[in-house]
């Protein structure tokens, strides 16, 4: 596993030991190093971004579908035919196209597996031998009956009831499935394992949960084995290990260091990194997409002006349409359609440049950089752009330049990292989090952030 990876070994559990994972608080700080998906690539920061914000594409769609359903099965507009084939009633989660990589390691002996982090869904799995139909892998496919402590959940497991499509195999083993926006789908047995984490001070922790098994699986994993939900719901590692307290910081997608994801109990000395003030601000939560993290967003400010926005077109609906998430597997930052429209209007008015040939909310909206900067000899020069400030319930998150702006030289093009969400929920990205520490505290139900040198 690569340096700093935290070690997650399953180890043999029997079913009156799952009777119930997340029966009480984990104990102990666990750090978790994360690798970006394209990392060790060789390629510039901006075709890391272009790369991204492709994903980025997929993953608004896949968070329109959530949305537009809100919590139900109608169809929605701009989804793939795959998309549009899901069962009246089936939920759908963020897609499969996810931007980080924690390594771990599965079973006795531990067999070494590369799941994507993914704050916007709950399931925990990974591809499994035989496979009936896999999905292509960095690893070598998990293979259960390799591994000494590989116990199948019964139908009256705690957990089988908390996924909506499951079943019963003779004999007496769960099974499930799970779909996410993209068309991902993966189908198999629900099983227990004890995970094993090493702690912050070097202590081994262990602990039962329950994951999921896939030998049925479609669609796309990005460089990855599997997926790890942190979401909100009963099956996530969140739930599971009954977290009340969770952080990372993620570095830029160039920088070559590694990002860290910490979890536990998480002591007060969690913004030692931080380089200015933290700020907080409340988390909501809906009953129609309870797996989400959504926060109170009251308007944009670009330059020295706050927008003429309504803190309406932020706003979290009853029917669970709307809000604003935040999200560690999309790239950009997206925005609905009208309020897009007005953040690239006050750009446009205070950078005084045209538009780039062939712009689109897909790449980011561009701007064709002067003729004078683009003579500078210099690859650092930048164009002056006007500041970006995200006003949230009691919190101002005052943007530094690099999590809004990408400045393309080759293509002589100024980017704003932000695009269409395609409905009229907004989803606050990786990008705009870059180089910050951000905390989610589910027991105070607040999310804090400060600058930090991750």
């Amino acid at each position: 596993m690569g340096q700093g990876s935290v070690a997650l070994v399953l180890l043999v559990a029997s079913a009156a030991a799952c009777a119930s994972p997340a029966a009480s608080m984990f104990a102990g700080d666990v750090r978790v190093a994360l690798r970006h998906v394209d990392a060790g690539k060789q390629l510039s920061r901006p075709e890391l971004i272009r790369r991204a914000a492709q994903r980025s594409k997929a993953r608004a769609a896949a968070l329109s579908a959530v949305r537009g359903r809100g919590g139900g099965g109608a169809r929605f507009s701009g989804a793939s035919e795959q998309q549009q084939q899901a069962p009246r009633g089936t939920p759908v989660r963020p897609s499969g196209d996810l931007e980080y990589v924690v390594d771990l390691a599965i079973g006795t002996p531990p067999q070494h597996v590369s799941a994507l982090l993914d704050t916007g869904s709950d399931l925990i799995w990974t591809q499994c031998a035989p496979c009936t139909s896999c999905l292509a892998q960095p690893d070598p496919v998990f293979a259960p009956a390799q591994s000494a402590s590989y116990e199948p959940m019964r139908c009256a497991g705690p957990l089988c009831a908390d996924i909506l499509h499951h079943g019963c195999l003779r004999p007496d083993t769960c099974t499930y499935r799970y779909n996410y926006g993209d068309g991902t789908t993966t189908m198999g047995v629900y099983a227990t394992e004890r995970f094993t984490f090493t702690s912050s001070a070097g202590d081994v922790l262990n602990v039962p949960l329950g994951f999921g098994c896939g030998s049925m699986n479609v669609g796309s994993l990005n460089n990855g084995s599997g997926i790890v939900g942190f979401g909100r719901n009963p099956l996530s590692l969140v739930s599971q290990l009954n977290i009340r307290r969770f952080s990372y910081c993620l570095t830029p997608y160039a920088s070559g260091r590694r990002s860290t994801l910490l979890f536990g109990s998480l002591a007060d000395g969690v913004y030692g990194d931080a380089t200015g003030p933290v700020q907080t601000t409340p988390l909501l939560q809906s009953p129609q997409n309870p797996t989400f993290y959504y926060v109170h967003l009251t308007g944009l400010t670009v330059g020295a002006r706050q927008l003429r926005i309504s803190e309406s077109a932020f706003a979290l609906q009853p029917d669970g349409s709307g809000g604003v998430i935040v999200d560690s597997g999309t790239a950009l930052t997206l925005l609905p359609g009208a309020v897009l429209a007005e953040v690239v209007r006050a750009f446009r008015v205070q950078l005084r440049l045209p538009f780039a040939n062939g712009s689109s909310p897909d790449d980011g909206v561009c701007f064709m950089v002067p003729e004078a900067w683009r003579r500078a000899s210099s690859t650092t020069s930048q164009v002056p752009v006007p500041r970006m400030v995200f006003h949230f319930q009691g919190a101002d998150l005052d943007l530094p330049r690099r999590n809004y702006v990408l400045d393309d030289h080759r293509r002589s093009r100024l980017c704003l990292l932000l695009a269409d969400s395609g409905d009229d929920g907004s989803t606050i990205g990786n990008l705009l989090q870059q180089d910050m520490r951000v905390l989610y505290d589910l027991q105070a139900e607040t999310l804090s952030f400060a600058p930090a040198q991750c």
